[in-house]
């Protein structure tokens, strides 16, 4: 089998079609169309100084027209910020990793993650964080062998969903805050009708005021 030769460098703004096109390799077909990048996030992706895009670059096969030219067949996005707990440093975050199915297992994947490595070293991080869904098994594996852990669980909420819980939670607030004013009063009333009465308040009675059991 002739070995494949690629190689990994950071993406640039003259790079736009290869990242959109591996980007758009990277989408589940059966994702809502929404998933797709957008021409205007990509640019802003690319311009972003907190982010990078490193891309594996491979040859294009002899014989096809765009012979001579490169084809990205991996890419991994990496977006720099700061962990606050249990201290305030330097983290790096891998967004996304995604090598094409033809190149896995052909240490794709880890010349991309060795280039987030060199990125996390350059900017004083002492760790790094990577993102995998529940159902990539694949990914999950590749990044528990590399020493990945799981110290936190991401949830991820659609934002017009997150909205509309919002929405009811607060136009519900008043009427169940009602409900427990009133829950109050109605043991407060309670209470003061048998101190008045004369009875005691069954938390009020002392052990040795209990009649003995059998009595």
């Amino acid at each position: 089998m002739a070995v494949m030769a690629f190689h990994v460098r950071r993406a640039t703004p003259h790079d736009s079609a290869l990242v959109d096109d591996v980007l758009r390799a990277a989408v589940d077909p059966d994702a809502p169309r929404s998933r797709e990048p957008r021409p205007e996030a990509l640019r802003a992706l690319l311009e972003d100084p907190r982010a990078e895009l490193h891309l594996a670059l491979s040859p294009r096969e002899p014989g096809r027209d765009d012979e001579g030219t490169e084809e990205a067949v991996g890419v991994v996005v990496l977006r720099h910020g700061m962990s606050l707990l249990p201290a305030v440093a330097p983290v790096l975050h891998v967004e996304q990793l995604w090598v094409a199915p033809a190149w896995r297992r052909r240490g794709v994947g880890h010349q991309l993650l060795a280039a987030a490595a060199a990125s996390a070293t350059a900017a004083g991080a002492e760790e790094v964080w990577a993102v995998a869904a529940p159902g990539e098994r694949d990914a999950q594996r590749f990044l528990a062998r590399l020493g990945f852990a799981h110290p936190v669980v991401h949830r991820v909420a659609p934002l017009a969903l997150l909205r509309a819980r919002l929405a009811a939670a607060t136009a519900s607030a008043p009427a169940l805050g009602a409900r427990r004013r009133a829950a109050l009063e109605q043991l407060l009333a309670r209470r003061r009708r048998q101190l008045s009465g004369g009875a005691r308040i069954p938390s009020q009675v002392s052990p040795s005021e209990r009649p003995a059991a059998g009595t």
